[in-house]
């Protein structure tokens, strides 16, 4: 396993639009939002944790919405309230500080390659209607109770 992955930022996808290429082609693309966030909220040493790591906090929300064990840990380094954290190992911490905002343009550089995750929004109990739609269509006779007389 790949210990260096590199520190990572988080995102929200906005949507999608066409790029026009220089000769004419189009290419779909992704636009992704950062909002407010991406702020160092814990760093793991080896001599402390065992390896080296950084936490990074995105996506600001209300103090109400987080449980009192989460408000602490985020009021003990001075960092606003956010709604995901994630830890990002790393081989090597320096240049990191509690507190610190990760900007895009200092994280990456054009031509970059990175590798993209997300999680899709739920659509909640299908019930029968999968059945109804996909399997009775599929296997039922073709007629469906027509008749010709």
């Amino acid at each position: 396993m790949s210990m260096e992955a590199g520190i990572g930022v988080m995102g929200t996808k906005l949507g999608m639009m066409s790029y026009f290429e220089s000769d004419g082609e189009v290419v779909p693309v992704t636009v992704v939002g950062f909002k407010e966030g991406n702020i160092v909220t814990q760093i793991k040493t080896e001599a402390t944790d065992g390896y080296d790591a950084v936490q990074v906090g995105y996506r600001r929300v209300r103090d109400r919405k987080l449980t009192k064990p989460e408000m602490g840990h985020l009021h003990k380094v001075g960092a606003i309230p956010m709604r995901h954290l994630q830890e990002f190992r790393l081989q090597a911490i320096d240049g990191f500080d509690l507190n610190q905002r990760l900007l895009f343009d200092e994280t990456f550089k054009e031509g970059d390659l990175v590798d993209v995750s997300g999680t899709t929004i739920g659509k909640g109990f299908q019930g029968r209607l999968f059945f109804i739609f996909t399997f009775l269509s599929i296997c039922a006779p073709s007629t469906m109770g027509v008749t010709v007389a």
